[in-house]
């Protein structure tokens, strides 16, 4: 644990997670809302440092960095080296926020750098947790399905718990070892359970005004519906290794399907089959005699019934193959857009109005 707080005014407030509890809201507030950070005299360095100028110590992606915390072996000259010089680019900020999830599990490597960051800044971490039970199904769906991080074919919920402690599950050891790492003073353990806007509650532990939110702010991300989780898991099941859910993510987003909840629906045909068609048929008989009796009409009952369903169920394999034809199209047709665009601004028009001719 690094020593006590240096005189300096200004501060860096990581926000260390947990996944799964606001993370995302927090971070988009912060990421869209920078006007208002800069009002209070506080800014948002993004979840790998990735805000300001270029320079050689920087992360490529957050995947990127949470990589890093685990297998640079300079990952602490980096990170030192990196927030000094996000800092002083902005002498007139005085608080800095540092949001991404992985942090969490890295609480001395972070005790490292805050020690050395002290005559540049105080550093505070916060931390936030949900009821095991509804962490664990969510983290379940993003990290053993959806960001599917294992190997081999899709673990079973509870072949997967043991994984989830590597993402924060044990919420004790998480705790302690940032309070060994930082002090209690400097640790800010907050309950998402109990509060209805994680953004203006973060905000508050921050040391900064609260914003005008809604219960909504919570729910960024929310958990796909049930049945688009089960085309992630039929496309996920087909990597043999760790996989990002990319192409087919990006797919579903595109054409406004990734957020969409859909009803279950019977697929079986409710007409009549079999020996209930006949008896279909036949009720019509003493009303066609009539017809027959008083109009000469006369009409001829039908030889067939409807074709039966099928006596089994397509095999769930097709959906996979059938959402990688989904997905090549849907690239075929992206290139065919650019193309379009192309020749319609050197025309003058735009694919709406070319749209509209067609």
């Amino acid at each position: 644990m690094f020593e006590a707080d240096p005189p300096v005014s200004r501060r860096l407030v990581i926000h260390a997670g947990l996944g799964k509890s606001g993370s995302s809201a927090i971070q988009k507030y912060c990421r869209e809302q920078g006007a208002a950070l800069r009002n209070d005299d506080a800014g948002y360095l993004g979840m790998y440092l990735e805000r300001g100028e270029t320079t050689q110590h920087d992360f490529t992606s957050s995947d990127d960095l949470a990589r890093a915390l685990t297998d640079d072996p300079n990952i602490e000259d980096r990170l030192v080296s990196l927030i000094t010089q996000r800092m002083q680019a902005r002498p007139a900020i005085r608080t800095f926020i540092w949001s991404h999830i992985e942090l969490a599990m890295h609480a001395d490597l972070l005790s490292k750098v805050a020690a050395r960051l002290a005559p540049v800044c105080s550093v505070e971490i916060i931390l936030y947790f949900r009821h095991q039970a509804s962490w664990l199904i969510s983290a379940y769906l993003q990290w053993g399905v959806k960001h599917k991080s294992t190997p081999g074919p899709i673990p079973t919920f509870r072949d997967w718990l043991p994984e989830a402690k590597s993402r924060g599950a044990d919420y004790r050891q998480v705790i302690e070892s940032w309070q060994k790492a930082v002090g209690p003073e400097r640790l800010h353990i907050r309950s998402y359970d109990q509060t209805p806007d994680v953004v203006s509650d973060f905000l508050v532990t921050a040391g900064l005004p609260a914003t005008d939110g809604t219960a909504e702010a919570n729910w960024h991300y929310r958990t796909p519906d049930p049945t688009i989780m089960t085309l992630y898991r039929l496309f996920q099941g087909q990597n043999e290794g760790a996989a990002l859910p990319g192409t087919l993510q990006r797919l579903l987003a595109t054409n406004g399907v990734e957020k969409k909840r859909y009803r279950d629906v019977d697929p079986a045909s409710t007409v009549p089959s079999a020996e209930k068609w006949g008896e279909f048929v036949t009720a019509f008989g003493q009303e066609n005699a009539a017809l027959a009796r008083d109009f000469g009409l006369i009409l001829n009952p039908p030889h067939r019934a409807p074709e039966p369903d099928p006596g089994y169920a397509a095999p769930a394999t097709v959906v996979p193959a059938l959402l990688d034809l989904i997905i090549s199209m849907d690239r075929r047709i992206a290139v065919l857009e650019r193309r379009l665009n192309g020749m319609s601004a050197a025309n003058g028009t735009s694919i709406e109005q070319e749209g509209d001719v067609l």
